[in-house]
This record gives C-alpha cells, sequence and structure tokens, in this order.
C-alpha cells in the first residue's frame, strides 16, 4: 500500500509538474513577445504571425492578437494571458472568423481599428475617425480603449461585450451577453433574465418562469438596469439581484461573469497556480433546466452530468448535434383516419407551448380523450400531485427528466407504429380482466389489484410495468409483443426504462 501511495504521490507531482513547466514555457514565449500596452497610428499585425500578440496590458494579464478558433479559421481576441486554456474573453468578430492567410488587425492612419480578411474585405472595425494623433491601449482591467488627442476614451471593448463581463465592466439596457443561442439581457420590464433564442423559438428559463418574480428577489420597479460584477465577487443588478461568490472577498482574485456554451451564467475565479479556472457561482445547478439543450422534441437527464435523448419513436437529425434535436421515425397523424396511443415517459416533462386546453381537476382519461381528438396535440403533460393537472402541447420542446417533476408526459403515436400496446376498445371486447387491467392502466393507479399481503410496499414504476405487460399480452395475436421485448420491458423495471404504452 505504501509503494502504492508513493507511486500515486509521484504520479500527481509529475502531472502538476507538466502544467506548471507548461505555464512557465507560455509565460516565457509571452514575454518574448510582448508587444506594447498601447501603439500609435500604422500598428497592424498580420494573422501569420499570431504567435504574437497585438497589445499587453500593462500588467500582463491580458493580451489581445489572433486566436485560433478551427482549421484555417482566426479571431481578434483579448485573453487572459497566462490561463492554462488561453481563456478569450472578447472576440472582435464573434462568428465570423478571418482567413489564416493574409488577414491582419491594422490602427489606420484615421485611428480606426480595422480587421481586414483575405483579400482586403474589412470584416469588424472600430468606426472611428480621429486622425493620426489617437492611440490604441489595452488596459489592467482588461478594457481595449481608443483614445483621442485629448487623451479622452472615445471607443472601448467594454461597451460591446461577447460571453463575458470582467470586474467593474457594467452590463446595460442596451447589452447583451450572447453565446450561441443563450443570451443574458434586461427585458422590458427591467428583469436580468437568461433567455434561449434558437432558430424556431424562444423561452425565458432564467430566473425561474414558474415563480412569480418578486418570489425570485426580483423587482420590475428600478428602470435604471445596470448590472455589475465587483472585485470582490459580489454581483449586483438593479433588479434587486445580489449574488455572493463562494470566494468572496479578496480583490486580488481575478474573476469572470461568462454565459456558457451550454446557457449557464458562472462565476469564475482564476487559480493562478496552475492558470485554470474556479466556478465560484452559477445560475442552474440543475443543467437540464437551460431551455434548448435538446433541441425539438428532445429530452434532458441529469444523471448527473446533463445527457440528451430521444423519446421512443424519434430518432436525432443531426449525431453531430443535439440542439437539432429528434425527429420522429412516423408520418402525420391522420386524427379523422386512425386512432391513436400514448407512450408514458415517466417524472418527465416539456416546458413551455400549452394548448387552450389547460385545466386543474380534470381526470386522467379525459386528458387523454382530449389530446385523443386534437389533431395539433402531440402529448400531454398529467401531474400526479392531487390536482388533476393537465397540460396538452402542440410543440414538443425543453423537454426534461428528473424526480424534481412529480408527474408523466404522454407522448402520442400513431396506433399502428412499432411498439407493443392494444387499444381500449379490444381490451374491452375481451375478458372482463382485462376492462379492469384497462383502467389501472389509465388511471396510473395498481394499489387495488396487488396483493394486500404486501402493506403497501412495492413499486409504484414496477407494478405500472408489469400491468402493462400483462395487458398487452392478452390482446390480438398479431398485436401481441414479442417475448424479447418482454424481457426487454421487465429488465428495464431495473433500470427504471420509461417507455410504458397507452392506448
Amino acid at each position: 500500500m505504501l509503494v502504492r501511495a508513493l507511486e500515486m504521490g509521484v504520479t500527481s507531482y509529475h502531472g502538476h509538474a507538466r502544467i506548471l513547466i507548461q505555464l512557465r514555457r507560455r509565460r516565457e514565449r509571452t514575454h518574448e513577445s510582448v508587444g506594447n500596452a498601447s501603439s500609435s497610428v500604422g500598428a497592424s499585425l498580420s494573422v501569420e504571425e499570431h504567435d504574437k500578440t497585438f497589445l499587453v496590458s500593462p500588467n500582463h494579464i491580458f493580451s489581445c492578437g489572433f486566436y485560433k478558433g478551427g482549421k484555417n479559421a482566426f479571431y481578434f481576441s483579448i485573453w487572459f494571458t497566462n490561463t492554462f486554456d488561453k481563456t478569450v474573453i472578447w472576440t472582435a468578430n464573434s462568428g465570423v472568423p478571418v482567413n489564416g492567410h493574409g488577414s491582419k488587425i491594422y490602427f489606420n492612419e484615421d485611428g480606426n481599428l480595422v480587421l481586414y480578411d483575405v483579400g482586403g474585405s474589412t470584416v469588424w472595425e472600430s468606426k472611428m475617425t480621429l486622425g493620426k494623433a489617437a492611440t490604441v491601449h489595452l488596459l489592467e482591467s482588461g478594457n481595449l480603449v481608443i483614445k483621442n488627442s485629448s487623451n479622452a476614451v472615445v471607443w472601448e471593448s467594454f461597451d460591446s461585450p461577447t460571453d463575458t463581463l470582467l470586474p467593474l465592466q457594467p452590463l446595460t439596457k442596451n447589452k447583451k451577453l450572447i453565446s450561441s443561442y443563450y443570451r443574458l439581457y434586461y427585458d422590458n420590464d427591467n428583469v436580468l433574465r437568461l433567455m434561449y433564442d434558437g432558430p424556431q423559438v424562444s423561452s425565458i428559463y432564467w430566473p425561474s418562469p414558474d415563480s412569480k418574480m418578486f418570489d425570485n428577489g426580483r423587482t420590475s420597479y428600478n428602470s435604471s438596469r445596470i448590472a455589475i460584477l465587483d472585485k470582490k465577487g459580489r454581483f449586483t443588478s438593479s433588479d434587486g439581484l445580489n449574488i455572493v461568490t463562494s470566494d468572496f472577498g479578496p480583490t486580488s482574485v481575478w474573476r469572470r461573469l461568462t454565459i456558457t456554451q451550454d446557457g449557464n451564467l458562472k462565476i469564475y475565479s482564476l487559480n493562478v497556480s496552475n492558470g485554470s479556472w474556479i466556478i465560484t457561482w452559477q445560475a442552474l445547478i440543475l443543467v437540464c433546466k437551460v431551455h434548448g439543450l435538446c433541441g425539438n422534441n428532445g429530452i434532458c437527464e441529469q444523471s448527473p452530468n446533463p445527457q440528451c435523448y430521444c423519446p421512443p419513436g424519434y430518432e436525432m437529425v443531426n449525431p453531430q448535434n443535439w440542439t437539432k434535436g429528434c425527429q420522429p421515425m412516423f408520418n402525420n397523424i391522420n386524427q379523422a383516419k386512425e386512432q391513436v396511443k400514448f407512450v408514458r415517459l415517466h417524472h418527465t416533462d416539456f416546458y413551455g407551448f400549452d394548448m387552450g386546453y389547460n385545466a386543474s381537476n380534470i381526470s386522467f382519461y379525459d386528458c387523454k380523450k382530449y389530446c385523443s381528438s386534437a389533431s395539433s396535440c402531440l402529448g400531454f403533460s398529467y401531474k400526479l400531485n392531487g390536482k388533476g393537472e393537465c397540460y396538452t402541447k402542440s410543440l414538443l420542446f425543453n423537454g426534461h427528466k428528473g424526480p424534481f417533476f412529480r408527474g408523466s408526459f404522454y407522448i402520442k403515436k400513431r396506433n399502428n407504429s412499432n411498439f407493443s400496446t392494444i387499444s381500449a376498445a379490444a381490451a374491452q371486447q375481451s375478458h372482463l380482466i382485462c376492462k379492469n387491467i384497462s383502467e389501472v392502466v389509465a388511471s396510473g393507479e395498481p394499489s387495488h389489484i396487488v396483493d394486500p399481503k404486501l402493506r403497501g410496499q412495492f413499486d409504484h414504476h414496477q407494478a405500472m410495468e408489469m400491468v402493462g405487460v400483462s395487458l398487452s399480452c392478452m390482446g390480438e395475436r398479431s398485436q401481441r409483443p414479442t417475448m424479447d421485448s418482454i424481457v426487454t420491458v421487465l429488465m428495464s423495471c431495473n433500470e427504471d426504462d420509461d417507455q410504458t404504452i397507452y392506448a
């Protein structure tokens, strides 16, 4: 054991040593190619020299220049100099990379900072006309500024953030943080919100749309619309938001607030010993609460990390990109000509896009009946909270599964889809026991048919799975499930597989 511990210690030591050596080499390269903290008109940097910097802040914390974003794709960016992953905090040409050959950044004779692509086309510019007395600076705060002949700041990168706020950089009503389809912004009611703004739909997911504004600790009375992260680690907003990071206090710690690619909002602190970042606060603990993660028809499950999957009868649109969602493997349902069935997804819901028929104090049967007859209804949610809450859906988006949802979602399919089931009419035409079991399936409550000797000590989900299997086995021979499918369902009882089927 002692030898093993020593081996592990040596391995750990070498791992940390490699990181420190890489950081030291990066610092050495940075100091070898250090640009000035400021430049006059005429300064330029070609993309072929992307290993050099255009400017470096006086404290050497920030650098700006060409950042490689992919094969033959470069961005003019600002980044933390000595972070392990060269963390970018601002990009001029976000989403529009320039070519790896022939591109350059140029502070021209008019005092205008211009990014040229190959061939000389302008990709981005500061739109300044100041003359030869203008200067460009990268400040110790990470702010890239242009000053006029009076040394006054007339343009600054802090006015056009991309996905990150630095300490003392204000977010105001005319500014947004954007990452992919996600944005942090001030809404018309003066509240700071996170929104998914996709190609098809848009929806707000933070603060919780299920709670009232005041319950979320927000107010709409202050119209100043300003938010700021201070050096101690406190993030405050004019709508009443007041966040304190887990390492609140030291002003020597470098921090950043970033909206991530997965739509979460996080505050990070820099670990200077290895150049890595530590999360000290995040808006959503359950990432599956972020809208749009798994696209149209997709479902997100926190287990414990978020994972996307398609419901039964659906497949991924693009295996390389979950945001494209899932598509049905069946044609549109013609309500007038064919019967439908429903597949039950336990502890699953699709947020938003409710139809007009949403009610409480309604039976499961009536809820299912309405969705069966409505051509625009793709499924319905039914909560097991004693209130009989029914929510019919015209669009399946923002799907999420978790124990926090006390209910199930029932997704609609045509009756001849390749899933083992039996129609309610066929069940009623067979034996009386079939009718009783059909009613159990419809109600979702098996307790009155379970052996009373168990005294209620049974797994509700497993009981319903077994009832569903028994009902399917008593249908028409052509509609009965295969033995393989029965075994699969029974085995899934132990795996919490959620594919119970209802006609």
